[in-house]
């Protein structure tokens, strides 16, 4: 090795040696690596930053000394153009020569003989700390990337549930429902998994994330609704009134209709309607009373259940009214058609016939006549109509 041999080895080694600074300073300011320094640590986190720390102390006393032997090298090596050979041999030995000691280390029984040591030396070249320190490095910097990664993992899932609890809570306390068992579950599990996550990220499991995220999503789901009920519930009150009011009206006229149709038509199919039963009203009232009250739980089931029976009732006075209203209109019906067949029959020329027009008589005295056989009427109409589509069907049957 020659003195430009050495000098490119010097400045190779005084190159690597300021790259190795700044990592290290920047691995001593690293987010990562100063929340795993503040954080109560446990179990599998705790144990594997033990063993990088002690990595870190490592390879900060081993950089120490690289330094040192670069330094020694550097003085050696002065600025003199040419060397002889001791400086030459001296600045090979620290370079690339066993120059470093690491430590002095115990030696384990089994491995000494009689007269053997208690203690040993581990001496090492540049290239070969070097290649510790880089494993050493490596190995720091995994515990601090994965446990920055878990952090950043559980964090992404953990504080927007943090934020969707609250806001529950929030709702909660709006409609007086402050101590609502699930949520108070929620918030203790969350706590449990925060601390869990804060001191043990590598053991850490989200796995119950879903399971309290689902919980939350469902109680926030449940007083959004409460929530939207007790603003609008005035609305909807008033909604209920007017369906209440419909029924009655409806009812009503359902009744009314059956009278008309048993007063005009003989044995009409019609359904006695369903009067509104008693305690509508007051039933009610007594949702206005419980919101009152703030009891908006309890206010909107009732509603509910009301506006459901309301609805129902409803439905079968409307079906009543339609079935009263359907023998008058049937009745109407046919008078129409006994119309028209007579314009028909002006058009035909037939108005004088005899047969003819004693068949319109006996079909409008059918129509005409209260209470009204429909079906007696309907088959002196069809008698009429078949009477005006020629001569042949024209017999009047006494």
């Amino acid at each position: 090795m020659d003195a430009a041999e050495i000098d490119r080895n010097l400045g190779h080694l005084r190159d690597t040696v300021a790259v190795i600074s700044t990592n290290l300073v920047d691995l001593e300011t690293d987010a990562g690596r100063t929340r795993l320094d503040q954080s109560p640590l446990s179990g599998a986190t705790e144990a594997r930053w033990a063993e990088a720390k002690r990595d870190l102390t490592y390879l900060w006393q081993w950089f120490t000394q690289l330094n040192d032997v670069l330094e020694k090298a550097v003085d050696l090596r002065g600025t003199k153009p040419r060397l002889d050979a001791e400086p030459i041999k001296q600045l090979e030995w620290l370079i690339n020569g066993p120059s470093i000691e690491l430590s002095t280390a115990d030696i384990p029984l089994a491995e000494r003989g009689l007269f053997g040591p208690a203690e040993t030396t581990i001496r090492c070249s540049p290239p070969q700390l070097l290649e510790r320190m880089r494993t050493a490095f490596d190995r720091v910097v995994a515990v601090i990337s994965e446990c920055s990664r878990r952090w950043g993992a559980l964090d992404a899932r953990l504080l927007p549930l943090t934020d969707q609890l609250a806001e529950a809570r929030r709702l909660a306390d709006t409609v007086g429902e402050t101590h609502r068992p699930e949520l108070d579950r929620a918030q203790a599990q969350l706590d449990q998994l925060q601390r869990a996550v804060m001191s043990d990220p590598l053991a850490a499991s989200a796995d119950i994330v879903d399971s309290i995220a689902g919980t939350v999503g469902a109680a926030t789901d449940e007083l959004r609704r409460l929530v939207q009920l007790r603003d609008n519930l005035a609305i909807r009150v008033g909604e209920a009134r007017a369906l209440m009011a419909e029924l009655r009206t409806t009812t009503a006229a359902a009744a009314d209709a059956r009278a008309v149709a048993l007063s005009k038509i003989a044995n009409p199919a019609v359904i006695d309607p369903r009067p509104v039963a008693d305690g509508v009203e007051a039933e009610l009232a007594s949702v206005s009373s419980m919101s009152a009250q703030g009891d908006w739980r309890a206010a909107g089931n009732l509603l509910v259940q009301w506006t459901t029976r309301c609805r129902d009732a409803l439905g079968e006075a409307q079906r009543a009214l339609a079935a009263n209203r359907a023998p008058v209109a049937t009745r109407n019906e046919l008078r129409g058609r006994l119309d028209a067949y007579r314009a028909k029959a002006y058009r035909l020329g037939l108005l004088e016939d005899p047969a003819v027009a004693g068949l319109y008589a006996r079909a409008q005295e059918a129509l005409f006549t209260a209470p009204t056989d429909l079906e007696k009427a309907e088959q002196l109409l069809r008698r009429y109509q078949q009477a005006l589509t020629g001569p042949a069907s024209r017999e009047v049957t006494t």
